[in-house]
């Protein structure tokens, strides 16, 4: 539950600072919506691999003391490789349902991470944010535009993503690719939180 909490509290002031024109609530506009990219791919992450990563010891997580030392685009990848179409279907937008078997006719919305959120979107985000503006401070002023798009993709994933993954693919690598991803050992592994 603190994950959809979190998002919609992220969403909420989005959409709010998204009323402004100003630099500088465009800027905070930004931080919202990059937050919010890395709570999606950190939830799918650990709702899809958090069975082999109780195998390895690794069982508690603090989702923002890793993301100042894990790549998304790590995590991201793990996921397409692991995860059959998942960046198809996430480009795409498709939305998967399933019926529930306890409820008639009820269907369960499973959507994958649209693939501009951790690659492009994010890179942008973090350009916005970081050192590249005071560079360059007129290529990394804020689009109001394509910080509505932003907006658009996470809420996709917020109003459709069930909390369901399904590893099917590749999965008798999931253990070494996991290690080799995050440089890990079976010691290391046990304090990955």
């Amino acid at each position: 539950m603190k994950y959809k909490i979190l998002i919609d509290d992220y969403l909420l002031r989005t959409n709010d600072l998204l009323e402004f024109d100003d630099v500088v609530s465009l800027t905070y506009c930004a931080l919202e919506l990059r937050r919010a990219i890395e709570l999606i791919v950190w939830k799918q992450f650990i709702d899809a691999f958090r069975t082999e990563l109780a195998k390895l010891g690794m069982c508690r997580f603090d989702y923002t003391h890793k993301l100042q030392s894990k790549s998304i685009l790590i995590m991201y990848e793990l996921l397409k490789k692991h995860i059959k179409e998942y960046a198809d279907y996430g480009s795409r937008k498709v939305l998967i349902t399933l019926k529930s078997g306890n409820t008639l006719d009820k269907k369960i919305g499973v959507c994958f991470i649209p693939s501009e959120l951790p690659t492009s979107d994010h890179k942008y985000l973090s350009n916005l944010l970081h050192y590249e503006k005071e560079i360059v401070p007129k290529e990394y002023r804020p689009d109001k535009l394509k910080l509505r798009e932003i907006y658009k993709r996470i809420e996709f994933v917020r109003d459709d993503y069930s909390g369901f993954l399904v590893l099917n693919k590749d999965v008798d690598n999931i253990k070494e690719n996991l290690f080799n991803c995050f440089d890990l050992t079976e010691d290391s592994a046990r304090t990955f939180k």
